[in-house]
């Protein structure tokens, strides 16, 4: 059975003629499979687009950043983080999505940004974490439950 690159999970192919033989010797039905897609370990789908999370740290997300990202179609792409991104931000990679066997046209490939926070600090780390809170004292919930 061949299975055109972009079909989605529940879509079925039929295949004239692969059934079962006709009542009365008739001819053989069709033959309907139905096509079910297992989860990858790393993109999700929607439609054709693909959405992968990717972790940066705290540091990365404040200053920007040059990262590596997964795709299906090319390897590895580099990505550019821009200075000052906030975790759940979704960055767009035109083009590398899932094949529409339909159209012909792919998808979009979304970055998911996660802010991965350390959880054991030296001492050191600890101290310039706090030196960052005195420098910017500004609480990112004020207003928001006025």
């Amino acid at each position: 059975v061949k299975i055109p690159a972009g079909i989605e999970d529940g879509q079925s192919i039929r295949l004239a003629g692969q059934g079962n033989p006709g009542a009365g010797g008739g001819p053989a039905g069709d033959l309907i499979v139905t096509v079910h897609i297992a989860t990858h370990p790393w993109f999700r789908r929607d439609a054709q687009n693909l959405l992968v999370d990717v972790p940066i740290s705290p540091s990365e997300a404040a200053l920007g950043a040059k990262v590596d990202v997964p795709t299906l179609t090319e390897g590895t792409v580099v990505l550019t983080v821009p200075p000052g991104t906030s975790s759940g931000a979704k960055l767009r990679l035109r083009g590398k999505g899932v094949l529409n066997h339909k159209t012909g046209d792919r998808g979009d490939q979304f970055v998911v940004l996660k802010i991965s926070v350390p959880k054991d600090l030296s001492e050191e780390a600890r101290a310039l974490y706090e030196k960052l809170a005195e420098l910017n004292p500004k609480d990112p919930r004020d207003g928001l439950w006025v």
